[in-house]
């Protein structure tokens, strides 16, 4: 069925341990998630830090916000904790139903068994996946109520573009095809 090559790239990923997600890169590297501290990379300019309080750091300067900024800046570092924890989601739930589909196989369960489990698992991965392109919305939406309202935060404007949201709902869309 159309899942089992996703299903069976995740397992890979899960098994090999190349998809752990303790740590998070996205948006090609600008957005890392280390430590609890989420960083902003651009070129440029310098790396940005934004901790859980809200607290925002440029360079070696701390950037003095007021409420409504701190609480974007908590809503941006959410976000990207949102899509590390989905991301997680997706290993685990990879890893099993790799881990069903070898089994199944190795049981020599039946084709027709082993597209629907594929199926089943694959329906949960793509209901995961549509949950990262709404995180990344979430975090563009954020992003540009940042700019807007923060000077310090206009180098890291353009980190998520509007294009990179389509493309991955786009993506999302054709996988469910």
């Amino acid at each position: 069925m159309k899942y089992q090559g996703m299903i069976l790239l995740v397992a890979l990923c899960a098994v090999g341990s190349a998809c752990d997600m303790s740590d998070t890169s996205m948006a090609n590297g600008a957005i890392t998630l280390k430590n609890d501290i989420v960083t902003l990379h651009v070129s440029g300019a310098p790396d940005a830090a934004i901790n859980a309080a809200g607290d925002l750091q440029v360079g070696d300067k701390v950037v003095t916000v007021n409420a409504a900024e701190r609480g974007l800046l908590m809503m941006y570092y959410q976000s990207v904790h949102d899509v590390n924890h989905t991301g997680r989601e997706m290993g685990k739930i990879g890893t099993k139903v790799g881990a069903k589909a070898l089994k199944d196989k190795v049981e020599g369960k039946s084709k027709t068994d082993q597209d629907q489990d594929a199926e089943a698992g694959g329906q949960q991965l793509h209901q995961l996946s549509r949950q990262i392109c709404q995180d990344q919305a979430n975090i563009k939406t954020v992003q540009d109520q940042l700019t807007a309202q923060l000077a310090d935060f206009k180098p890291y404007a353009n980190i998520i573009t509007q294009d990179s949201v389509t493309s991955c709902q786009k993506d999302d869309d054709d996988d469910k095809d």
